[in-house]
């Protein structure tokens, strides 16, 4: 449960709870979660809480969010592995417009930025790309 005392915000401990149901396969590959409204009167959590909780795991790449439909576990075949060499640098940050056009990602994705020696090497979507060092 939530502990609205501790250190850790409650956004965090919500998008912890949340993940644990998905790593365990209570929520399954392709299954909904719950609706934002019951996350909110299951654990006594705002709106707000519950949208940042749920953008943790969008960004994780854990899972998507549809309008009209709702937010369903990420199928483990829709992400693409990448090999980066040893010594990159990786940063993830909201994508910009210039990435957002080039990558096909909508407001609000983040991107994996790969650097070597101070030079882009590769920029992925985050919530699609899963990187391993070669």
């Amino acid at each position: 449960m939530i502990d609205f005392g501790a250190e850790r915000a409650v956004y965090q401990q919500l998008a912890d709870l949340v993940r644990a149901s998905i790593e365990s396969g209570e929520i399954a590959p392709g299954g909904l979660l719950p609706s934002s409204k019951t996350l909110e009167q299951t654990y006594g959590v705002s709106r707000e809480t519950v949208r940042r909780a749920l953008a943790v795991l969008r960004a994780e790449g854990l899972v998507i969010t549809e309008p009209s439909y709702g937010t369903r576990v990420r199928e483990a075949s829709e992400r693409r592995r990448v090999s980066v060499p040893r010594g990159a640098s990786i940063v993830s940050g909201p994508a910009s417009h210039a990435q957002r056009q080039a990558l096909g990602v909508p407001v609000g994705e983040h991107v994996l930025v790969v650097t070597m020696g101070g030079r882009v090497i590769g920029e992925y979507p985050a919530s699609t790309t899963e990187l391993t060092c070669r």
